[in-house]
């Protein structure tokens, strides 16, 4: 769905960089990591495009992991790989860099707090893995800057994680931030659509007002939050902390929002304060890891259990709103906008009220006024799940308005289209020359 739709179906395509991977150049490592596997596949085996998804899908959920199972390998103690599989599994639902950019922010943790390791290993981590990280995402930076200051503040009282950790923070801050402004400069997306897109989201990770705004919008992310900082609370030995019935009660609350509020949506602002969530569980557990190891089993658990609600829910809506594309679907493209015998749901913008705490009861009727208004949230992408889940014979497209997000420019698409075979990818491509490309 919606950026993911976009990516995955550029591999699909043939010529991904040009079409579309290459515009986020300054994202290159997560880009190809998540997405790069896919079109290997695809160019070895040259699968249809049902297949091709679902071998794409497999691909990319085996990317964190594999993260986990490299987390594993390394750490001092299992602190590293418990908090990175939590976070992963509320990431994972939208493509988010930060599903790679976690992983190797907390293999570089773990190699900095483990006292097995020189300073010499410390140092070449934070180069190897700072270089690499600085093609993956911004957040990483802040995620560093937080670490550094809430450990550095719990230090004062004897209460903070190794100190050599601080230090390493702080210089992977820097490193990071020049890295970033660096490849901010050179490497600027030439597609105004992407560019305009970037540049209205670039304060989202560091606007407070805002990131408490999706916390309310979608009240199950502050439960997750909470359960993953909490045993956290009780090793760093501070004043305020979670007993068990208080994160019971939290959990409850958090289930009630993972089936009756989850969407889309949740997950992709879920990016916005996941980073910061890891890193302040991370700091506090490093302040007595022994003790977080025993206190954090039942949270997590409950973490888990939030996540497994959420994701039957997001499953079923996903189900429903296939069926809708479905039963829309017949051979060739079609303007969904323009259909008067089968008229297609308004869209709507972030969900407010009733489709927050019970979004069964949110509409007349459930798929119609809520499930495809939700997912069907950015235009665009509804054209590349229907061409893949015909297998090829139908595109159901949205037009796209005047300063509506573009994926494609045409100049690729074009040259593509001159060497692509098949009857499938020649009329999908054609489609993007005529609707979906920026000239």
């Amino acid at each position: 769905m919606n950026d993911g739709g976009v990516q995955l179906s550029a591999g699909w395509l043939g010529n991904a960089w040009d079409l579309y991977l290459g515009q986020l150049a300054a994202r290159t490592v997560s880009m190809l990591v998540t997405f790069g596997p896919a079109w290997a596949a695809r160019e070895a085996l040259d699968l249809g495009p049902a297949s091709y998804a679902t071998v794409a899908h497999l691909l990319y959920f085996l990317v964190p992991l594999f993260l986990w199972a490299t987390i594993r390998a390394i750490e001092p103690h299992r602190t590293f790989s418990r908090l990175y599989l939590a976070t992963a599994l509320v990431l994972v639902y939208f493509p988010t860099e930060l599903i790679l950019g976690a992983g190797l922010w907390l293999m570089w943790v773990a190699v900095a707090a483990d006292p097995a390791r020189s300073m010499r290993q410390l140092i070449l981590s934070t180069l190897l893995l700072g270089l690499i990280m600085i093609l993956v995402h911004a957040a990483l930076a802040l995620m560093s800057l937080a670490y550094a200051a809430v450990g550095g503040a719990l230090s004062l009282f004897g209460r903070g994680p190794p100190r050599r950790t601080l230090g390493a923070a702080v210089a992977m801050s820097l490193l990071l931030l020049v890295g970033y402004a660096a490849t901010s400069a050179m490497l600027s997306p030439t597609n105004p659509t992407i560019l305009h897109a970037l540049t209205t989201n670039r304060y989202d990770y560091v606007d407070p007002i805002w990131m408490l705004v999706t916390m309310a919008l979608f009240p199950v992310l502050p439960a997750l939050w909470l359960l993953l900082v909490s045993p956290g609370l009780t090793a760093a030995r501070l004043r305020w902390r979670l007993s068990p019935g208080a994160e019971m009660v939290v959990a409850v609350l958090g289930i009630w929002f993972a089936a009756n509020g989850v969407s889309l949506l949740t997950w992709l602002f879920a990016r916005h304060t996941g980073g910061y969530a890891l890193a302040l569980a991370l700091v506090l557990a490093l302040a007595a890891p022994g003790e977080w190891l025993a206190r954090a089993r039942r949270p997590l658990m409950l973490f888990a259990t939030i996540m497994t609600v959420a994701a039957f829910s997001y499953a079923i809506d996903l189900t429903l709103f296939g069926r809708f594309v479905e039963q829309r679907s017949s051979n060739g493209v079609i303007d969904v906008d323009a259909s008067t015998s089968q008229p297609w749901p308004p869209r709507q913008n972030v969900t407010f009220g009733t489709r927050i705490y019970f979004k069964w009861a949110a509409g007349d009727d459930y798929v119609r006024d809520v499930v495809v208004p939700d997912y069907d949230w950015y235009l665009v992408t509804l054209a590349f799940r229907s061409f893949f889940s015909s297998d090829g014979r139908t595109v159901l497209f949205h037009r796209i308005p005047p300063k509506g997000w573009v994926p494609f420019e045409c100049g690729p698409v074009e040259q593509t289209l001159k060497s692509a075979g098949g009857e499938a990818r020649l009329m999908f491509l054609r489609f993007l020359d005529e609707h979906y490309c920026v000239r």
